[in-house]
């Protein structure tokens, strides 16, 4: 299956750039921790393509389009039933790689961890090629509904993991990656519904995700250069950056502070900001597929999260200076 080389070849890229800093006992830990876990989902998703070719006898996507094609109302239950779970293996391989709750548990402290420059690629670009199978995988397994509810599910609960997460963290760096798995939610949420509008939605979400994503971790990185070259200056050890790093910042670089805080409120779908729309299509898709428990769910977890963004913008506007 040239998927899995795919996925294996860009992970093992990703191994070594986690552990890149050989001096640092942190960047090591974080090497293993993903090499590990990275290994145990492989296993995972061998076994599931494995039961996939023992019962249809082919892995080629264009073949397995057409067997599911048909109903599986009159095959054996057995069949089905094992056919259900390699679609499961291969569905939790996905949501694995992609940082999505229950199966984010690797994420948080591999990229905590990890170099910033390393972070900032792996926390970015596997997302668009696994996001585009993704959505390859979903639509063809479209017989199993038991997969798309699945998916759902996980979405909501990434949503809601991802938000409450970040709202205990000091450190700027895990804020940003718990609001990133609460993003991941959404898009495996559209995902779930399995429609034409619900893949556009995905899409559009995903371009916006990536743009703002870039954006969020440029200016982490300049802010953190920023520190570094300061304390280098005044012969201090570089420090971990926290939320009260930026404080009173807006006195000290008003255009910085401005930009911070458009790019939080666009992640937090204020509108008119392009993160609401991109929120309100994936929304309004799940409202037209008739999941009135979800929608509401996120609508209030997303306004629960706005909680954490308005507080970095007391931070750097009104936090007085210590």
């Amino acid at each position: 299956d040239s998927f899995y080389l795919i996925i294996e070849l860009q992970s093992l890229c990703f191994y070594v750039l986690a552990s890149f800093k050989r001096d640092s006992s942190f960047s090591t830990e974080a090497g293993l921790k993903y090499f590990i876990s990275g290994a145990f989902i492989s296993g995972l998703f061998l076994f599931g393509c494995s039961i996939l070719y023992g019962c249809l006898g082919t892995l080629n996507l264009n073949a397995l389009n057409l067997i599911f094609s048909f109903s599986f109302a009159n095959f054996d239950y057995e069949l089905k039933a094992a056919v259900l779970l390699a679609a499961m293996f291969i569905t939790i391989t996905l949501l694995f790689k992609i940082a999505c709750a229950p199966f984010h548990f690797w994420s948080p402290d591999v990229y905590e961890g990890s170099p910033l420059s390393s972070t900032v690629l792996f926390s970015i670009i596997p997302k668009i090629s696994l996001i585009h199978f993704s959505i390859k995988w979903i639509s063809l397994i479209s017989l199993l509904s038991s997969v798309n509810i699945f998916l759902l599910y996980c979405g909501v609960l990434s949503t809601i993991i991802g938000t409450f997460y970040a709202l205990s963290q000091n450190r700027l760096k895990k804020l940003i990656i718990y609001s990133s798995i609460a993003q991941i939610g959404f898009l495996v949420v559209g995902l779930s519904l399995n429609t034409l509008n619900g893949y556009i939605s995905v899409l559009f979400f995903l371009c916006i995700y990536i743009a703002t994503s870039i954006l969020i971790w440029s200016h982490f990185s300049l802010f953190y250069l920023f520190q570094y070259n300061t304390n280098c200056f005044f012969g201090k050890e570089s420090s971990t950056l926290f939320l009260s790093s930026l404080t009173n910042l807006f006195s000290a670089n008003k255009l910085w502070a401005l930009s911070f805080v458009i790019i939080f409120f666009s992640v937090g779908g204020i509108p008119p900001l392009t993160g609401f729309l991109s929120k309100i299509f994936i929304l309004s898709e799940v409202v037209n597929n008739l999941h009135y428990f979800s929608a509401p769910c996120l609508i209030v977890v997303s306004s629960i999260s706005v909680f954490y963004y308005i507080r970095i913008v007391k931070v750097m506007f009104f936090e007085p200076t210590k």
